[in-house]
């Protein structure tokens, strides 16, 4: 299981993922989990920044060549089990006691960009970066859990954009449709999303409590998403 870089700054929990272009597959799953626990569980940090260390991509989905790979093998368990890890990242950050925070320095697409939406705030840069959910081209349906978050957290004529054109938005485009709560340019970018986090620490019981009300609606169709899922057949 990969380790991911983890620094505190004050009450502030910065991670940083730098597994290449940050496909998601059951190792990043596993390790996500494992450092949100760590965070959790052995230090007082009220809010989670998540960044990429990657210039140009902060995540690029599901890792589709790791999948097919597995399943050549005949394996289809091992998928299943990514599948299952997937939806228990998204339901875990969705309940998250600490305000989090996905700091989007560059492209986010697929799987990457839904997981996106289980944090309670997005920041883009502003010249750089699209977001996207190419499942209408690639061939993979979207879950339920899926059209529930993206409901929640966009506009309905861009959920509709995403799900049916697979059309790629850039930063301010996501911004002023609202799924991004600001751009900045790149000079700018983490001291301003630093600024953000040390501004709005909230109390860990609170937030949680909060989003358990919030997301219930969500959390109930990934509940549901949970037990339905097929061996090895791939969804968004």
């Amino acid at each position: 299981m990969a380790k991911l870089d983890l620094k505190l700054n004050g009450k502030v929990a910065v991670v940083t993922l730098d597994q290449d272009d940050n496909r998601l597959n059951l190792d990043l799953c596993l390790s996500l989990l494992a450092t949100l626990d760590e965070i959790e569980k052995e230090t007082d940090a009220l809010t989670l920044v998540i960044k990429s260390g990657h210039a140009g991509v902060w995540s690029n989905g599901f890792d589709i060549d790791w999948i097919n790979a597995r399943l050549a093998e005949g394996d289809k368990e091992t998928v299943t089990r990514f599948l299952a890890k997937d939806i228990e990242l998204r339901r875990r950050l969705l309940t998250y006691p600490l305000l989090t925070i996905a700091a989007i320095n560059g492209h986010v697409f697929g799987g990457g960009a839904v997981l996106s939406c289980c944090f309670d705030f997005r920041f883009m840069l502003s010249q750089r970066g699209y977001f996207c959910i190419p499942a209408v081209d690639r061939g993979y349906p979207i879950v339920p859990g899926t059209a529930a978050l993206l409901k929640q957290v966009m506009p309905m004529y861009m959920v509709e954009d995403i799900i049916f054109s697979g059309r790629r938005f850039t930063g301010k485009e996501a911004a002023a449709s609202g799924i991004i709560t600001s751009t900045y340019n790149e000079d700018e970018f983490i001291d301003k999303i630093m600024a953000f986090a040390v501004s709005c620490s909230k109390g860990r019981w609170i937030v949680g409590e909060m989003k358990k009300v919030y997301h219930l609606g969500v959390l109930k169709q990934l509940a549901t998403d949970m037990e339905h899922i097929e061996p090895g057949a791939v969804r968004v």
